[in-house]
Protein backbone atom coordinates (compact mmCIF):
# COMPACT_ATOMS: atom_id res chain seq x y z
CA UNK A 1 0.00 0.00 0.00
CA UNK A 2 1.48 3.34 -1.03
CA UNK A 3 1.48 6.44 1.11
CA UNK A 4 -0.96 8.14 -1.26
CA UNK A 5 -3.56 5.39 -1.04
CA UNK A 6 -3.13 5.08 2.73
CA UNK A 7 -4.31 8.66 3.29
CA UNK A 8 -7.32 8.36 0.99
CA UNK A 9 -9.66 6.74 3.52
CA UNK A 10 -8.91 9.19 6.37
CA UNK A 11 -9.37 12.09 3.92
CA UNK A 12 -12.75 10.68 2.86
CA UNK A 13 -13.92 10.41 6.45
CA UNK A 14 -12.58 13.85 7.36
CA UNK A 15 -14.27 15.40 4.32
CA UNK A 16 -17.55 13.61 5.04
CA UNK A 17 -17.52 14.71 8.68
CA UNK A 18 -16.69 18.32 7.76
CA UNK A 19 -19.52 18.39 5.22
CA UNK A 20 -21.96 17.15 7.87
CA UNK A 21 -20.72 19.85 10.28
CA UNK A 22 -21.14 22.44 7.51
CA UNK A 23 -24.73 21.24 6.95
CA UNK A 24 -25.53 21.39 10.68
CA UNK A 25 -24.28 25.00 10.87
CA UNK A 26 -26.47 25.96 7.91
CA UNK A 27 -29.55 24.16 9.26
CA UNK A 28 -29.08 26.15 12.48
CA UNK A 29 -28.63 29.42 10.57
CA UNK A 30 -31.73 28.72 8.48
CA UNK A 31 -33.89 28.51 11.61
CA UNK A 32 -32.71 31.92 12.80
CA UNK A 33 -33.07 33.56 9.38
CA UNK A 34 -36.52 32.26 8.44
CA UNK A 35 -38.31 35.27 10.00
CA UNK A 36 -36.07 37.95 8.48
CA UNK A 37 -34.81 36.52 5.18
CA UNK A 38 -36.98 33.54 4.24
CA UNK A 39 -35.46 33.19 0.76
CA UNK A 40 -31.94 32.97 2.21
CA UNK A 41 -33.20 30.53 4.83
CA UNK A 42 -34.65 28.23 2.16
CA UNK A 43 -31.39 28.42 0.22
CA UNK A 44 -29.47 27.41 3.36
CA UNK A 45 -31.76 24.42 3.83
CA UNK A 46 -31.31 23.30 0.23
CA UNK A 47 -27.58 23.85 0.44
CA UNK A 48 -27.33 21.92 3.72
CA UNK A 49 -29.15 18.97 2.15
CA UNK A 50 -26.70 19.05 -0.77
CA UNK A 51 -23.80 19.04 1.67
CA UNK A 52 -25.30 16.06 3.52
CA UNK A 53 -25.43 14.25 0.18
CA UNK A 54 -21.82 15.31 -0.51
CA UNK A 55 -20.78 14.04 2.91
CA UNK A 56 -22.49 10.71 2.22
CA UNK A 57 -20.69 10.49 -1.14
CA UNK A 58 -17.34 10.92 0.59
CA UNK A 59 -18.15 8.56 3.45
CA UNK A 60 -19.37 5.85 1.09
CA UNK A 61 -16.48 6.43 -1.29
CA UNK A 62 -18.49 6.91 -4.47
CA UNK A 63 -15.57 8.06 -6.66
CA UNK A 64 -17.80 8.82 -9.63
CA UNK A 65 -19.30 11.78 -7.72
CA UNK A 66 -16.12 13.27 -6.23
CA UNK A 67 -15.91 15.92 -8.97
CA UNK A 68 -19.52 17.16 -8.49
CA UNK A 69 -18.82 17.29 -4.75
CA UNK A 70 -15.71 19.37 -5.39
CA UNK A 71 -17.73 21.67 -7.67
CA UNK A 72 -20.32 22.08 -4.88
CA UNK A 73 -17.64 23.17 -2.42
CA UNK A 74 -16.20 25.68 -4.91
CA UNK A 75 -19.64 27.12 -5.72
CA UNK A 76 -20.38 27.66 -2.04
CA UNK A 77 -17.01 29.27 -1.42
CA UNK A 78 -17.44 31.60 -4.39
CA UNK A 79 -21.03 32.49 -3.43
CA UNK A 80 -19.98 33.30 0.13
CA UNK A 81 -17.12 35.48 -1.06
CA UNK A 82 -19.11 37.17 -3.83
CA UNK A 83 -22.17 37.89 -1.69
CA UNK A 84 -20.13 39.89 0.83
CA UNK A 85 -18.70 42.20 -1.84
CA UNK A 86 -21.27 42.40 -4.64
CA UNK A 87 -25.06 42.12 -4.61
CA UNK A 88 -26.12 38.60 -3.70
CA UNK A 89 -27.89 36.70 -6.46
CA UNK A 90 -31.68 37.07 -6.24
CA UNK A 91 -31.55 39.55 -3.32
CA UNK A 92 -29.86 42.31 -5.31
CA UNK A 93 -27.83 43.65 -2.39
CA UNK A 94 -24.72 42.54 -0.48
CA UNK A 95 -25.47 40.38 2.55
CA UNK A 96 -24.88 41.73 6.07
CA UNK A 97 -21.42 42.33 7.45
CA UNK A 98 -19.02 39.55 8.23
CA UNK A 99 -19.70 37.75 11.52
CA UNK A 100 -18.38 34.65 13.28
CA UNK A 101 -20.61 32.30 11.26
CA UNK A 102 -19.38 33.82 7.99
CA UNK A 103 -15.74 33.54 9.04
CA UNK A 104 -16.24 29.95 10.25
CA UNK A 105 -17.97 28.96 7.03
CA UNK A 106 -15.30 30.71 4.97
CA UNK A 107 -12.52 28.73 6.71
CA UNK A 108 -14.55 25.51 6.52
CA UNK A 109 -15.15 26.05 2.79
CA UNK A 110 -11.42 26.43 2.14
CA UNK A 111 -10.61 23.33 4.21
CA UNK A 112 -13.31 21.36 2.37
CA UNK A 113 -11.96 22.41 -1.02
CA UNK A 114 -8.50 21.17 -0.02
CA UNK A 115 -9.75 17.91 1.54
CA UNK A 116 -12.11 17.03 -1.33
CA UNK A 117 -9.38 17.87 -3.89
CA UNK A 118 -6.91 15.62 -2.06
CA UNK A 119 -9.56 12.90 -1.80
CA UNK A 120 -10.10 13.09 -5.55
CA UNK A 121 -6.35 13.05 -6.28
CA UNK A 122 -5.63 10.10 -3.98
CA UNK A 123 -8.50 7.96 -5.23
CA UNK A 124 -7.50 4.98 -7.32
CA UNK A 125 -8.65 5.02 -10.91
Amino acid sequence: MSNVSSIHKPLRFLGGALMVIWAIIHFYLSTTLIKFLPLVSYFFILDAVLFLVGGAILLIGLRLLYIPTLILTWINYLLLTESRIYPAPILGKPLPAINSFVLGTFVLDIILIVVVTLTLLTSEK
